[in-house]
C-alpha cells in the first residue's frame, strides 16, 4: 500500500469523526486533559462505532496485516487525540493478536520516538487496551520487554513500562517486575512517571501491603504528596499515618 493510500483511508475516518463531533465535547475534554491536546470532539463510543463502521465499509480486514498495522499505527501521528484512540481501539480490536509480539513492541517503540504520544490520556488507553493484552497473550517474555521500557528517556514510554500492568497486580509472576519499575519511575522528576508509582503501589496493596509499606519506607523521599496518598489509599489509617510520618516527618 502507498502512503498516499494509507493516508486516504486515514483521512476517510477523520471525516467520519468531524461528522459527529461536538464543541461542548471537545472544550470540555482539552480544559480536562490538557497538555497541550487537540480534540474533535467525540467519545469513546462513537470513536468505536465509526472506527467500526469505516472497518466495514472500507474493507479494511481484505488488506494484508502489514498494510493493516501501517494503518492503524498511522492514526498515532495524527494531531487529534481522537485519531490517536482510533488507532488504540484498532489495534485492540483487530491487531494486537496477529503479530508476532516482538515486532509490535518494535513498532510501538516508534510511536515514543517520534513524540506521537504526549500525555497520560493516550498513554494509559494505549496501555491498557494493547500492551495489557499482549502481556495476557504472551507472557513473561513480552512483559519483560515492555518492563524494560522504565529505562527510557521518554516519561510516557517509561510510565507505559508500568500502567501496562495495571490489570496484573493480582498476578504473583509480575510483581518483581512491577516494584522494579517503581524504583526507577520514582526517582524521575516527571510528575507522571511518579502518578504511575502511586497507582500500581494502590493496586498491589489489595494483596501485599506489607511489601507495598517496604518499598514506600525506602523510596518515601522521592514521592510527591499526590503519589504518596494515592499509593497508600487502600492501607489502614494507621498504616497511613506511620508512612505520612516517615515520608513527611511530621
Amino acid at each position: 500500500m502507498t502512503s498516499t493510500e494509507t493516508k486516504n483511508l486515514v483521512h476517510n475516518l477523520q471525516l467520519r469523526l468531524d461528522k459527529v463531533a461536538n464543541k461542548k465535547t471537545r472544550d470540555w475534554w482539552e480544559r480536562y486533559i490538557k497538555h497541550d491536546t487537540i480534540f474533535r470532539g467525540v467519545g469513546i463510543p462513537q470513536i468505536r462505532e465509526e472506527l467500526k463502521q469505516w472497518h466495514i465499509k472500507k474493507q479494511i480486514d481484505t488488506l494484508p496485516l502489514n498494510d493493516q498495522l501501517d494503518v492503524a499505527l498511522s492514526f498515532f501521528a495524527e494531531k487529534y487525540t481522537e485519531d490517536k484512540l482510533a488507532g488504540v481501539l484498532f489495534l485492540q480490536y483487530y491487531l494486537y493478536n496477529k503479530f508476532d509480539w516482538k515486532l509490535l513492541i518494535s513498532r510501538f517503540e516508534e510511536i515514543f520516538n517520534n513524540d506521537y504520544i504526549y500525555d497520560w490520556n493516550v498513554c494509559d488507553w494505549f496501555c491498557v487496551r494493547v500492551l495489557s493484552p499482549m502481556i495476557k497473550e504472551n507472557g513473561i517474555p513480552c512483559a519483560k520487554a515492555i518492563s524494560k521500557w522504565n529505562n527510557s528517556k521518554n516519561v510516557w514510554q517509561t510510565r507505559a513500562s508500568l500502567v501496562a500492568f495495571a490489570n496484573y497486580t493480582k498476578h504473583s509472576e509480575y510483581k518483581l517486575l512491577m516494584l522494579g519499575s517503581c524504583s526507577k519511575l520514582i526517582r524521575r522528576d516527571e510528575r507522571f512517571a511518579k502518578t504511575a508509582v502511586g497507582w500500581i503501589l494502590r493496586e498491589l496493596s489489595k494483596t501485599d501491603k506489607k511489601m507495598v509499606m517496604r518499598f514506600i519506607e525506602k523510596h518515601g523521599r522521592y514521592f510527591l504528596k499526590e503519589s504518596l496518598e494515592n499509593g497508600i489509599k487502600k492501607l489502614s489509617l494507621s498504616e497511613k499515618e506511620k508512612l505520612r510520618k516517615q515520608v513527611y516527618g511530621k
